[in-house]
């Protein structure tokens, strides 16, 4: 065994020897970027060890290394095996988790969770009256139909007699969750919790109140193993314990942010009694630690499409044992939960016309709803939006570009206003907006390279327009004026990325409607869900054709809505049983199965405004 120390931080942790860096950090905890699931593709998982260690005949990355890089000692984590104790210096980057957390768009809901507490007072037993405690605390409550719970059951006779028959029992309809010593009847607390593909969400919610309490979140540990859910599928098909190794790893990611969320708020972790989850499909699957492998291929079929329950014991979520973690059902393979907390959220059934609901990250889930119908699709628009397989892409951290300006030269603003060290999904599609208006990219997305072309740009664009053995790039930022001492480009494979997944959610919305038997002047209104969704110029959506061309006005940003949904269901039983209504009713469209997406496809790839 050898032992790695991730530094800042200081964290340890022992591997055999060969393992490689990433390994090292999976077994540690420490979040490491990667979005090709350790294949040494990417390019992301940067990290700095003791230049010495290096062995030069060791392929280290160097595709993505410059030679001073290498000179000082920085590696990918996925191509450096260990074989001594390492020192490893990680890369500091502040995730902007905060533009997810605080995105909360929660509308009006009949406050009524699932939850309930009762006070009970109890005449002590006596020789007249010698039920058993059981049968005791069963007459007190509403419910005949109490059934027995044996963990419960271990620990009634000391609740009782300590608290003098005077207690509080927590329940779940007809099922007792807890039996508290006293009168805890103001303490209630649950959890909304939204499992991204990159980002996972914990809202604490204060259940009398119906108010989140505090929010916190993590990348999503599994990202180790690629940043899209088909690398993950891969993964968790090699056998039982790799897909173990999935779930644990979100679980882990979970009670990281309840233990923060708890200490904080100082609630106990046995005083959340319900968790309601979100999620894609896959990881819907992933979180119950049920085999996803053939979600992958055609046709697509999941293990589950119904609302689960289990008891959070068996799961290992860190939170009261015997408490219920409800997970919201999917609708298809690649449309899950997180879009039915959408559709409650944004109460698709009550507004009036046609509504058009987009979830933009790593998948493009997409929702027409109206007259009496809910159709649904997902795109494979691949994780251009998050920042992955862009060569200067990342995610939405401080110094990342998220507003770019083209007029006579670029002008970049980035997150926390701090220099340049990337881009982010909302700066690329506002870079190749305003690339494409300015003329700096043909409306076909290639950049230009005719000399008449050239010759009425700019001088200063002019001057950032190169061509390099791997085809033309487009100088955002000069490398004196970034934080990373190398100039950030755009290249020509980063444009055809992004131009491929606007045009995938581009189809998806043309064949909704097209089954719906709309035209645009129908649509009333497009709401634009997730933190993504909120942070990306209408204008420049507009501009590159990743949404139908119509008045600004009728777009809006409802924020982080599968989140909000979560929260909802867990407020309201009512709106529980909406969510698996939404579910059923849902009319899904597998758009590899239709002979015309790839028309509409074609047609949409172009950067004119459409």
């Amino acid at each position: 065994m050898v032992q790695v120390a991730f530094l800042p931080g200081h964290t340890k942790v022992e591997v055999p020897k060969g393992s490689t860096i990433m390994q090292a950090a999976i077994t540690a905890g420490v979040p490491l970027e990667s979005t090709c699931g350790g294949r040494g593709t990417c390019g992301k998982c940067k990290v700095q060890i003791d230049p010495g260690k290096v062995d030069p005949a060791q392929d280290v990355g160097k595709n993505f290394l410059s030679d001073s890089d290498r000179e000082a000692g920085w590696v990918l984590a996925c191509r450096v095996a260990v074989y001594e104790d390492l020192a490893v210096k990680l890369s500091e980057s502040k995730d902007a988790h905060q533009r997810k957390t605080q995105l909360n768009q929660l509308m009006d809901v009949e406050l009524a969770p699932g939850i309930q507490k009762l006070f009970l007072q109890l005449a002590r037993p006596t020789v007249e009256d010698q039920r058993p405690d059981w049968d005791r605390l069963v007459a007190a409550l509403p419910s005949q139909r109490i059934s027995f719970n044996r963990r419960i059951a271990s620990q009634l006779p000391q609740v009782l007699h300590q608290a003098n028959f005077q207690v509080t029992a927590v329940l779940d309809g007809d099922k007792v969750l807890a039996v508290e010593p006293g009168d805890t009847t103001l303490r209630n607390y649950g959890l909304a919790i939204d499992i991204g593909t990159t980002t996972t969400v914990v809202y604490l919610m204060d259940l009398l109140q119906g108010k989140v309490l505090a929010s916190g979140a993590v990348t999503n540990p599994q990202r180790a193993y690629g940043a899209d859910v088909i690398s993950r599928i891969t993964h968790a098909a090699r056998g039982p314990e790799q897909l173990q190794e999935l779930q644990m790893l979100v679980m882990g990611g979970l009670n990281q942010i309840i233990a923060e969320l708890s200490a904080k708020s100082r609630i106990g972790k046995e005083e959340i009694y319900q968790a309601v989850v979100v999620g894609n499909t896959t990881m819907s699957h992933l979180f119950l630690g049920i085999d996803p492998t053939y979600l992958a291929p055609a046709p697509f079929i999941p293990v589950f499409r119904q609302e689960v329950e289990v008891e959070a014991r068996e799961l290992g979520l860190d939170i009261l044992q015997t408490g219920h973690v409800v997970l919201l059902p999917n609708v298809a393979g690649y449309v899950g939960a997180d879009t039915v907390g959408v559709m409650v959220a944004a109460k698709v059934d009550q507004l009036p016309g046609y509504t058009l609901a987009i979830d933009i990250g790593t998948n493009g889930e997409i929702i027409l709803a109206g007259g009496k119908r809910i159709l649904t699709c997902s795109t494979a628009a691949g994780p251009a939006f998050e920042g992955a397989e862009i060569k200067y892409g990342m995610r939405a951290a401080d110094g990342a570009i998220e507003r770019v300006t083209i007029k006579d030269d670029v002008e970049c603003a980035a997150i926390g206003g701090t220099k340049p060290i990337g881009i982010c999904g909302s700066g690329l599609i506002d870079a190749i907006a305003q690339m494409a208006e300015s003329g700096v990219i043909y409306a076909s997305g290639r950049i230009v390279n005719n000399q008449d072309d050239l010759a009425k740009l700019p001088p200063l664009l002019q001057q950032r327009i190169r061509k390099t053995p791997e085809g033309s790039e487009f100088v955002l930022v000069w490398a004196k004026e970034t934080g990373i001492g190398e100039d950030i480009v755009l290249t020509q494979k980063d444009i055809r990325e992004m131009q491929l997944a606007k045009g995938a959610i581009r189809a998806g919305v043309s064949i909704l409607m097209k089954e719906m038997g709309i035209g645009l002047e129908q649509l009333d209104r497009v709401l634009l869900a997730g933190a993504f969704g909120n942070y990306i110029s209408k204008e420049s959506a507009l501009g590159i054709g990743l949404l139908p061309d119509l008045p600004i006005e009728k777009i809006s940003a409802i924020g982080n809505a599968a989140g909000d949904g979560a929260k909802m269901v867990l407020l309201s039983q009512a709106e529980r049983v909406k969510a698996t209504e939404f579910a059923n009713h849902a009319e899904h469209l597998e758009l590899s199965t239709r002979i015309d997406f790839q028309e509409e496809f074609i047609d949409a790839l172009s950067f004119e405004h459409q």
